[in-house]
């Protein structure tokens, strides 16, 4: 997609900011409360994480293994579950026919089961930018909703509109090692607490605003399904992107000339080249450390520092290996020694990534690791500015060196 499309594809916001203000949030309440039924009603699908979590978490062993019917069946009296479909039965109903309550110790599993994935996530997103794009378009005067309370909370105005008890329909396959998808699964309907659905419309970060300024440089700098990624990183970042005055002031108390939270934000957005495979996970490293950045610190020195962590990490991984090879684990452990909990190679990629990230982002590289000559021989070093698309590598190569 070209960049002057993403108006043409609804990927433009308004100048509202947050999605779900005054005029936009009312006929858009009913659309995210469809979504939220329409994926409760298509179901979850269970896999092996989620039988896994189930074991653990009902004290079920075996679970992934039974027929879907007599999973089923076990499951619907702790979950307050009525089991559907072949073989099914009545299992958990009561004696009067109603469902049964789900057990106290239950509640972890239904929160688990009812958070919401990233295709409704995404489908929701796509419903905020598409409402952000036509209030842009419509007129200044338009009427605002009336009711204030949709307006000022979109969160509240879907959850009215979700009441407790919608069903859910859970589909297990009707055995452990039949697709999820066999045409002959077993369902369990389930109704929603009303305290699960509050979470579920809470996880989805509804109230969260996206500055017009940030979203729109992600529609014309990003193709739209990177740019739907990115929204969402950034409805998750744990800090406020329309930081206030008071706030950005904060950084400048000491005379520093730092740029605020928010800008480097949109500094990111700007200048790290979207053909970069590690594009989304470099932007959530970039909101991850901006959230710990002080105020008036420097981010290219909390960058470097992180830097430096991983490649030290690198290093004592490869010295466990080295010692591991000489000397068994038995022998580690007496010494005091403990493998390391991160991966050489993953830490390596993380280095380049934060690399490539300083350089386009900041203009400079991070400051080097004192010891990295120290690596392992066959380890990458120094800056390595990756892989890119071979169809724009050559302007994101000229752009990271200018």
């Amino acid at each position: 997609m070209e960049r002057g499309e993403g108006r043409r594809k609804g990927l433009t916001p308004g100048p509202s900011g947050p999605s779900g203000s005054s005029g936009v949030s009312g006929p858009l309440a009913p659309r995210i409360a469809d979504a939220v039924r329409r994926w409760l009603a298509t179901g979850v699908r269970f896999g092996p994480e989620t039988c896994a979590f189930l074991e653990a978490q009902l004290d079920l062993p075996g679970l992934a293994a039974l027929p879907g019917a007599e999973a089923a069946a076990r499951l619907a009296p702790l979950l307050g579950a009525a089991p559907e479909g072949r073989g099914a039965g009545t299992a958990g109903h009561g004696k009067d026919g109603t469902t049964d309550q789900p057990a106290a110790d239950a509640e972890t599993a239904l929160e688990y089961l009812f958070y919401p994935d990233t295709a409704l996530r995404l489908t929701v997103e796509r419903l905020l930018v598409h409402a952000d794009w036509t209030a842009s378009e419509s007129a200044p005067d338009s009427v605002p909703d009336p009711d204030p309370a949709i307006a000022s909370s979109l969160s509240a105005a879907v959850l009215r509109l979700l009441p407790p008890d919608s069903p859910a329909v859970l589909h297990l396959s009707e055995t452990g090692n039949e697709p999820q998808h066999a045409p002959h699964a077993a369902r369990l309907v389930l109704p929603v607490p009303g305290w699960a659905m509050a979470q579920l419309v809470r996880r989805l970060r509804l109230d969260r605003a996206i500055p017009a300024g940030i979203a729109e440089a992600v529609s014309h700098a990003l193709p739209e399904p990177q740019a739907l990624a990115v929204r969402l990183a950034l409805r998750d970042a744990r800090f406020e992107l329309a930081e206030t005055p008071a706030v950005s002031a904060a950084g400048y108390s000491a005379g520093t000339a730092r740029e605020s939270r928010p800008d480097l934000v949109l500094r990111f957005i700007q200048r790290m080249p979207p053909s970069d495979p590690g594009y989304v996970e470099a932007l959530a490293l970039w909101l991850d450390l901006l959230h710990d950045l002080p105020p008036g610190a420097s981010a290219h020195a909390a960058l470097s520092a992180r830097r430096e962590r991983l490649s030290r990490a690198a290093r004592e991984a490869d010295e466990f290996t080295e010692r591991l090879g000489r000397l068994n684990m038995e022998i580690l452990m007496l010494q005091g020694v403990h493998a390391p909990a991160l991966d050489a190679a993953e830490a390596r990629r993380r280095v380049r990534l934060m690399d490539r990230m300083c350089l386009a982002v900041l203009g400079r590289p991070a400051a080097p690791d004192p010891a990295e000559e120290g690596m392992a021989p066959d380890a990458p070093s120094g800056h390595d500015l990756g892989a890119f698309d071979p169809a724009t590598g050559l302007d994101d190569l000229m752009r990271l060196l200018s």
